[in-house]
């Protein structure tokens, strides 16, 4: 009986726990990403995600930036391609 309560508890923890770390790497990106250059000023652009590579290659060679879709939205949301890089 107290395996199963454990096993239930796991499971139920278990999308919050990945929700988490999915946010944390993307806050781990964004640091990251406008800590290379303390001088230059960063700026973002948001667009509709047409897949994870192709927000990557469209950032890089529309902005010289890096760009990351979002892995979790609402339902009628479309995800989310997010660009940092320097003006």
């Amino acid at each position: 009986m107290a395996s199963k309560v454990h096993t239930r508890l796991h499971l139920q923890t278990k999308p919050c726990l990945s929700k988490m770390a999915t946010l944390l790497l993307f806050l781990c990106f964004l640091f990251t990403s406008f800590s290379y250059a303390a001088e230059a000023r960063n700026c973002h652009r948001v667009w509709n995600c047409k897949g994870d590579i192709r927000c990557w290659e469209d950032c890089k060679n529309e902005h010289n930036g890096k760009g990351l879709c979002d892995l979790y939205t609402a339902p009628s949301v479309p995800k989310q391609c997010f660009c940092a890089y320097k003006c």
